[in-house]
């Protein structure tokens, strides 16, 4: 029996997914060709046009008109909210949406990609008016994104094939800028600490430091270590590290609990900050220049990034159908007491061979 039978038998209404199973494509693919964000005159679009037809899908316009013209809320799904850049994007945001009569509202999926569905489903139960979403570590929301009819905007960890539009920050610059800074100061044992393989951003400012190594054309010695994404585990991995190879002369933390688990760990084992050890942060926190000597960092610019998300969001409620675009904003370097010249230490000659440039531990 066909699934156009068991469709009327039944009394369902034919979904995207529907649509998608008898294309063979994604249900995204199905959205985009719906909705005019990918052409329908290609094998792909005449596909999905052939299966709408077959299955008789009529796409739900009143409920998503009541959607956008009643409804005054934005969900906001973050991956937690102990992380201060998250916290400070969720503040801009809720200023945004206070200036344009809406309301945020926020939920955590705690790194969990299977909370991050879930907390999407239910904003889309509500019916809110669109959503904004930073990943989790490993998100599978791309699917989920591109099934829905309701208005998508993904922040800072941006996803492939979402059919959404993005806004992040030239990350791959923002960390070859810091890590030159490191290079014109005489620094050429560095540490990078960065929170792990599966994100985007993360992938991106490591590709930034890889870069900037290979464009130096000097010998310098570069470790890689992964550090998980809370304050103890790099405080661990950074124990680790300290415990077993040669103190660096400059830590470069690539997201902000790194930063902060650097600062109090290299204070404790008597390296004095600003003065024979170099620290620097990707991401800023309050706390980083308001203690002694200052944190030099690696700046987002969160109020631009809330506003250009706001108001690219606030198109597609009013109906703007034109393609999905990425929106890449630039960073800034704040060269504080912790960015300091290389200071020269003993027997550091006899152990550069020991080590590779560019080395990663796992």
């Amino acid at each position: 029996m066909s699934g156009k039978t068991e469709k009327r038998q039944s009394g369902a209404r034919p979904s995207i997914r529907d649509v998608a199973r008898q294309a063979g494509v994604s249900p995204g693919c199905v959205s985009n060709v719906i909705n005019g964000r990918r052409r329908n005159d290609d094998p792909i679009g005449r596909a999905v046009l052939q299966a709408v037809r077959e299955l008789g899908y009529r796409r739900n316009t009143m409920a998503s008109n009541l959607r956008r013209s009643q409804s005054r809320i934005i969900g906001l799904v973050i991956p937690n909210f102990e992380n201060p850049f998250f916290a400070e994007l969720v503040a801009k945001l809720e200023h945004c949406a206070e200036a344009t009569n809406y309301r945020i509202v926020a939920t955590s999926s705690r790194e969990d990609p299977e909370i991050e569905a879930r907390e999407i489903d239910e904003l889309i139960g509500w019916r809110v008016a669109g959503v904004l979403l930073i990943p989790s570590l490993q998100s599978r929301s791309a699917e989920l994104i591109g099934s829905s009819e309701t208005p998508f905007l993904v922040l800072d960890r941006l996803l492939q094939d979402s059919g959404a539009d993005s806004v992040g920050v030239n990350n791959a610059d923002a960390s070859a800028m810091m890590m030159q800074q490191l290079f014109d100061a005489g620094h050429n044992r560095i540490l990078v600490a960065y929170l792990g393989d599966g994100l985007d951003n993360v992938a991106e400012r490591l590709a930034g430091v890889r870069k900037a190594v290979a464009d130096h054309g000097q010998q310098v010695v570069v470790d890689y270590l992964p550090t998980g994404d809370s304050v103890g585990g790099a405080r661990s991995a950074l124990e680790e590290y300290l415990d077993n190879n040669p103190a660096p002369g400059a830590v470069f933390c690539l997201f902000n609990t790194a930063t902060l688990a650097s600062y109090g760990l290299l204070q404790e084992r008597g390296h004095v900050l600003g003065k024979d050890t170099a620290l620097a942060g990707f991401d800023d926190s309050a706390w980083m220049a308001h203690v002694h000597p200052p944190v030099a960092a690696i700046v987002q610019p969160v109020e631009e990034i809330a506003r250009t998300a706001w108001e690219r969001l606030l198109a597609r409620i009013e109906g703007d159908t034109s393609p999905p675009a990425t929106v890449r904003i630039n960073c800034r370097l704040e060269a504080r007491g912790t960015l300091i010249p290389a200071q020269f230490e003993a027997g550091w000659k006899n152990t550069v061979g020991s080590y590779a440039a560019g080395r990663n531990r796992r």
